[in-house]
């Protein structure tokens, strides 16, 4: 039974992320038939991650006293049919309205997963499944990727169409999840409350800051790259998508020694690796950037992965708070992150990236540690 919830919700994770990624392949295509500049149509393209970035807290705070497996399989459902409704989009507006249905339901999926598979798991499988759930988006990313590959000429109609017929199957399956069940629980006092707030507040910005790491490094590598010799841009592109799988890998791994009872917190201090490991990426020649590069990523999926493996530690049973405020930090990590190590390159090269993956993951792993720490102190 622990199997088959796993395995429902994660694979609902992985359709949901998938729609993260459905219009990248595709952006100067849209461009061309909406008269869009590719500058519109990338923040089309990432309007997903803005309104996660915006709403998931609140969301979280709404969802965490109310049943949940409704909600995900209704959001499921939303992406599925929005998806499928690709193919009668006719003007820009309707493109826009079909992104922002989507936002709203990959948003429920992203905070509602992990509260299902809290409520519904125990023990040692409840983590290694919590833990796993950080391989959903690269997981999906990638999906996407293969499926636009696939479908190629046919365009961004037909990639959204397969990835909404993956969501529609997702939500079937989905339907048929044990019925989760909220317990109310006696909160230990307005200290107390106030203490857990802190705590995943902490564990958010701890995540945010990991985060922002890995996808800056793999958004750069590609310009790494394709400054040296013997480098043309696809190929750099294409390295640079085969690196970013590595972080998959560091999800097994650590759902792999959480069930071996390692402790999350050991599994994220490892994040402490990535800011020498980051030297190698920006400092080597280009075909040993790609293997530092992978060993960042795979660290980097690492710590994601325990992070939410730690969020019972840290929110007790208001799970859906603590990933909808974990998943919106994250969001942002994502969307400053790049910027962020833009300006910093552009003043003062490459190696001034090294000093900010530094500060960003000793300050990650800083903030977890202590959300962590105080998440003991209850628990005892």
């Amino acid at each position: 039974m622990s199997f088959r919830i796993t395995a429902t919700v994660l694979a609902s994770g992985v359709a949901a992320s998938a729609t993260l990624g459905e219009f990248v392949p595709f952006l100067t295509m849209m461009g061309e038939e909406f008269a869009l500049p590719l500058t519109t149509v990338g923040w089309l393209s990432s309007a997903i991650t803005l309104v996660a970035g915006l709403g998931c807290l609140p969301l979280g705070v709404w969802m965490d006293r109310r049943r949940l497996r409704g909600m995900f399989v209704a959001a499921l459902v939303a992406l599925g049919m929005t998806g499928l409704g690709a193919v009668v989009v006719q003007g820009v507006a309707q493109l826009f309205l079909l992104r922002l249905v989507q936002a709203a339901g990959y948003a429920v999926v992203v905070v509602a997963g992990p509260g299902l598979l809290a409520r519904l798991l125990q023990g040692r499988a409840r983590r290694a499944a919590l833990a796993s759930w950080g391989l959903c988006i690269p997981a999906g990313l990638a999906l996407a990727a293969v499926l636009g590959a696939i479908v190629g000429a046919a365009g961004w109609r037909a990639n959204a169409t397969a990835v909404g017929a993956l969501a529609l199957v997702a939500a079937a399956l989905a339907g048929a999840l044990p019925r989760d069940r909220y317990h109310r629980q006696e909160e230990d006092g307005r200290t107390g409350t106030v203490n857990k707030q802190w705590a995943v507040a902490l564990l958010a910005a701890g995540f945010a800051m990991i985060a922002l790491v890995g996808v800056s490094v793999v958004t750069f590598l590609p310009a790494y790259l394709a400054a040296g010799p013997g480098w043309s841009a696809s190929r750099a592109s294409l390295a640079a998508g085969l690196v970013s799988g590595v972080s998959v890998l560091g999800s097994l791994a650590a759902g792999g020694a959480l069930r071996a009872r390692v402790r999350p917190g050991r599994l994220i201090a490892a994040a402490l690796l990535m800011a020498p490991l980051s030297a190698g990426v920006f400092l080597t020649p280009s075909v040993a950037a790609t293997v530092y590069a992978g060993a960042v990523l795979g660290i980097n999926g690492l710590a994601v992965s325990a992070v939410f493996a730690a969020l019972p530690l840290v929110a007790g049973g208001r799970l859906s708070l603590g990933a909808g405020a974990v998943t919106q930090a994250g969001s942002l990590g994502t969307l400053l992150g790049p910027p962020l190590y833009a300006w910093v390159v552009e003043a003062g090269g490459w190696g001034a990236a090294i000093a900010v993956t530094a500060v960003l993951s000793c300050g990650g792993v800083g903030c977890a540690m202590a959300a962590l720490r105080g998440g003991s102190r209850r628990g005892a």
